[in-house]
């Protein structure tokens, strides 16, 4: 037992003497903050030191960044004791507007086996690469797009979507979003957006606060800030469904059917000069419950429907007034539009009719 013990500590003093014979690496810097600059500047550079502060020479094995902008170079001669060591990091700012954060894994044949670089720093993006990513400009700040879609949302859902700016000066902005619609709730952050930087206004829609049906449009604007006389209207847009997931089986083979006499409203030829024209629509309930029509409509501003009831008994009909004033198609050649009916089919939620001519 006494010889084991004398045998242990023998093989620990021997590995303790062993390491210290060993190189071993210190990093004199192992972060660079490049600052705000332009991305017309071109590559930039900066050089991390690595000094040997053992008794025998250590090497870089590797040095890999994890983005193809970012380009390591370094010299795998040995370094020797009391010697430094430089890995240079060079990083491509082209067509990468705002803040960014970089690493570098480098591997060395000694203590530390792994150690982690990081350069970051703010892109100030030149006019083309703005042009590109967010082509909506406002003075001093840029937006990705002029409209937030939220696709379809079944009644009693929520939607998220979000929006992205860019503060193209060389002063902080503190961009202010108003004129929100009530069923809207957004979160801008940052509050106060750095020169160069990007920000994201983060939307949610609650269909709880909608009270119509299908597509439902609406807007909002956004400013650099408080005092800017400047801002940019943002369309909404989201269609608003509904929820028919926990019907069962029994209940969708009662659930109403909605048939309409047409699928088109063919008018051939008209003129501009002509009076509103006018035709009826008929719609039937083929099911077993009563039938809602929710919403009929008709995105075009020459074609109109009026509906004389929403509500249709299993085997009944209604009627909807379709109206074409010709007066209101502008310079177009051709009529095609199309009547959205929104009801409570759940096979058929959205039924559409079109209605097309010929101008003449």
């Amino acid at each position: 037992m006494k010889a084991r013990t004398i045998l242990t500590l023998t093989a620990a003093m021997l590995a303790v003497l062993c390491a210290s014979a060993k190189g071993r690496g210190v990093w004199l810097e192992q972060k660079h903050d490049f600052g705000a600059f332009d991305e017309d500047l071109g590559m930039v550079y900066c050089d991390f030191r690595l000094v040997n502060t053992g008794d025998e020479p250590i090497a870089i094995i590797s040095a890999r960044a994890n983005c193809g902008c970012t380009r390591p170079e370094y010299s795998r001669d040995p370094i020797a004791p009391g010697d430094t060591a430089t890995i240079r990091v060079g990083y491509d700012p082209k067509g990468r507007p705002g803040r960014f954060v970089k690493y570098v894994n480098v591997d060395l044949d000694c203590a530390p086996l792994r150690s982690a670089l990081t350069i970051q720093g703010t892109v100030i993006g030149a006019s083309n690469t703005l042009k590109s990513r967010f082509p909506v400009s406002c003075g001093p700040m840029k937006l990705r797009s002029k409209m937030i879609a939220y696709g379809e949302i079944t009644k009693g859902h929520t939607g998220g979507q979000f929006l992205e700016g860019y503060n193209a000066s060389a002063d902080t902005l503190r961009p202010v979003v108003a004129g929100v619609p009530p069923y809207i709730k957004v979160v801008l952050e940052p509050a106060a957006v750095p020169p160069g930087d990007r920000f994201v206004i983060s939307t949610i829609l609650d269909s709880n606060g909608i009270g119509s049906w299908g597509v439902v449009t609406d807007s909002l604007t956004v400013a650099p800030s408080p005092s800017s006389a400047e801002k940019v209207t943002v369309e909404t847009v989201a269609i608003i469904g509904e929820d028919f997931s926990s019907l069962s089986a029994k209940e969708r083979e009662k659930a109403p059917v909605i048939d309409t006499d047409v699928t088109a409203i063919d008018l051939e030829r008209i003129s501009r000069s002509d009076a509103p024209i006018r035709r009826n629509l008929t719609i039937t309930n083929k099911g077993k419950s009563p039938l809602i029509i929710r919403s009929i409509s008709c995105a075009d501003d020459a074609v109109s429907v009026a509906l004389k009831s929403d509500t249709v008994k299993p085997g009944k009909s209604t009627q909807a007034e379709v109206t074409v004033d010709p007066s209101r198609l502008a310079d177009k050649d051709l009529l095609n539009a199309r009547i959205s009916i929104i009801a409570n089919d759940p096979e058929h939620p959205t039924t559409m009719v079109r209605v097309v001519a010929e101008v003449i």
